[in-house]
C-alpha cells in the first residue's frame, strides 16, 4: 500500500520536534482528498497505462489506475 507522500511531508514539517508525526500524518489522510498526482511525490513517473504521472514513486503503484510498474 502507498503512502500519500503529501500528507506524510506536510506531517513530518507540522509535528514540531516532538510531536507525532504519524499521528498528525493519519489526520491528514482522513481529512484531505489528495488528488493522485499530490499523492506520489516529486519523483513519480508518468503511468504506461492511463498516461497520468501518478506512478509512485517508492512502490511503483499508479495511485489513478492502480497498475503496478
Amino acid at each position: 500500500m502507498s503512502s500519500c507522500e503529501k500528507c506524510w511531508s506536510d506531517a513530518r514539517r507540522n509535528a514540531g520536534p516532538y510531536g507525532d508525526t504519524l499521528e498528525l500524518y493519519l489526520e491528514y489522510v482522513r481529512t484531505r482528498q489528495c488528488t493522485p498526482e499530490e499523492q506520489v511525490g516529486e519523483d513519480a513517473h508518468v503511468c504506461v497505462m492511463c498516461g497520468r504521472r501518478t506512478v509512485h514513486q517508492l512502490t511503483g503503484e499508479c495511485m489513478a489506475c492502480g497498475v503496478q510498474a
